[in-house]
């Protein structure tokens, strides 16, 4: 059965371009020894035949994104009849001496490269060659596949819990459900708008005959529009987002920055925040002169419970750049945050995924990437998940590293990812380098800011 795209996945297709696609993804480092053979090669045929065994938990992995003719209706999920594992799970090596530079080199040159439209929008790369003999594995998916929440399910579900887990019963091979023919899909297509309409009228209908919804809904609009930032401040990570990037990543102790967020009253998302704002403070008084207000924040707030897809709203916050004292900073970031949440901004900006259905699909394609390039609102992005506190592994080798990554679209050229696994978090900054030339710099003062804002540095 054909399924379409939610308004949230097909508004995220519409507002990217083929070839500057909106990636999220990790990295990861595994303990190399389980992963390889007696001669020091890769088991690949294995780790091929793992992965294949676990689809069945990914149905995603397995389906294309295809328009519907004339584009009467958001493009639809179909399953990819010339599916091939091959395709999709690569090996690669990293030059002598295999360290971080040379990773970042292989990472920096893959994010720049587009996912082909006509398969499964997503690829998995083993790489070899690192110092120590530890071995990468970097899985990448348009955004559109899923948020972050949804592709940390689908990681877990390509991994185990333990070194030797129980061997699975064989399932019957997996046939793909033929497509539908570009008849069906227009008259699908149609009965979609008719839906969609439908839903609108009935929407509109509920708010007049019943007063009080209408004017909650009221409220919450003019709350969510009196509490929206106004525009951003502009510094120097903002910019038309091309095709390359570079990334950059760094580990911070979880555990005090857990015991600050108890003892302050706040969230570990608040801190992480604050550790944001103290970087782009210390990196403003390094450089040039900042910008006159603060910058603003793009956060997403996943919905824990989702499956496929992307079930994310967001808010917009400010932050304090101005405060020198890091625990005043954190108290500041707090009340924002709680007073952005509480505003209802984030239910109003999901509403803004809806507009695919309001709006013609081909209208959307053209105007939302010139739009998104133009946004005023957002100078960054920072994306905090919770990850694992166990080890995960992989054929029986562990999982030693995690580091998540985001690409930026539009003119949104920095974003910052954090992800928790074992007592440590897996801090990235994903920028495009024509924009933001020194991530390196950024990535320093993250990592200096965590420690004063613990106390330890």
């Amino acid at each position: 059965m054909t399924e379409s795209l939610s308004p949230e996945d097909a508004t995220l297709l519409c507002a990217t371009t083929p070839e500057v696609q909106l990636q999220i993804g990790a990295l990861c480092r595994f303990d190399g020894g389980p992963l390889r053979e007696g001669t020091g090669r890769l088991r690949v045929e294995e780790l091929r035949t793992h992965l294949a065994g676990r689809l069945h938990r990914v149905p995603r992995f397995r389906q294309c994104v295809r328009p519907v003719p004339f584009d009467l209706a958001r493009p639809v999920w179909v399953d990819d009849e010339r599916f091939d594992l091959d395709r999709h799970v690569h090996v690669a090596g990293l030059p002598r001496p295999g360290g971080p530079a040379e990773l970042r080199a292989f990472l920096a040159d893959l994010l720049g490269r587009p996912l082909a439209p006509d398969r499964p929008l997503w690829d998995l790369w083993l790489v070899d060659g690192m110092d120590g003999g530890d071995v990468a594995v970097v899985l990448r998916v348009h955004h559109v596949v899923a948020d972050g929440l949804s592709l940390l399910r689908a990681a877990a579900a390509l991994l185990d819990l333990e070194p030797d887990p129980p061997t699975e019963p064989a399932r019957r091979p997996w046939r793909p459900t033929p497509p539908p023919g570009p008849a069906t899909l227009v008259v699908g297509g149609r009965l979609e708008r008719e839906r969609q309409r439908a839903g609108l009228a009935v929407a509109a209908a509920r708010a007049l005959l019943d007063p009080h919804r209408a004017a909650g809904a009221l409220r919450s609009a003019l709350r969510a529009a009196v509490t929206s930032p106004p525009a951003a401040a502009r510094p120097d990570l903002t910019g038309r987002v091309g095709r390359r990037r570079d990334v950059v990543w760094t580990s911070v102790p979880l555990g005090p920055l857990q015991d600050l967020a108890h003892h302050r009253g706040a969230t570990l998302n608040d801190v992480v925040l604050t550790v944001v704002s103290g970087a782009l403070r210390r990196c403003r008084s390094d450089g040039p002169t900042g910008p006159a207000r603060p910058p603003h924040v793009l956060v997403p707030v996943g919905d824990a419970e989702g499956g496929d897809g992307n079930a994310f709203s967001f808010v917009v916050a400010e932050l304090p750049v101005d405060e020198a004292d890091p625990g005043r900073a954190l108290d500041r970031v707090h009340r924002e945050m709680r007073g952005r949440k509480g505003s209802g901004q984030s239910q109003g900006m999901r509403s803004l995924f809806s507009v695919v259905d309001v709006v013609p699909v081909p209208l959307l394609r053209r105007l939302a990437p010139e739009l998104l390039a133009r946004q005023p609102f957002v100078d960054l992005a920072v994306t905090n998940l919770p990850g694992w506190d166990t080890p995960l592994y992989l054929k029986g080798a562990r999982l030693k590293e995690l580091h998540p990554f985001i690409t930026g679209v539009g003119n949104i050229a920095c974003i910052v990812g954090v992800l928790s696994y074992c007592g440590t978090l897996g801090v990235s900054v994903t920028v495009d380098p024509d924009v933001v030339p020194d991530a390196d710099r950024l990535l320093t003062a993250i990592e200096r800011e965590a420690g004063r804002l613990v106390g330890g540095g």
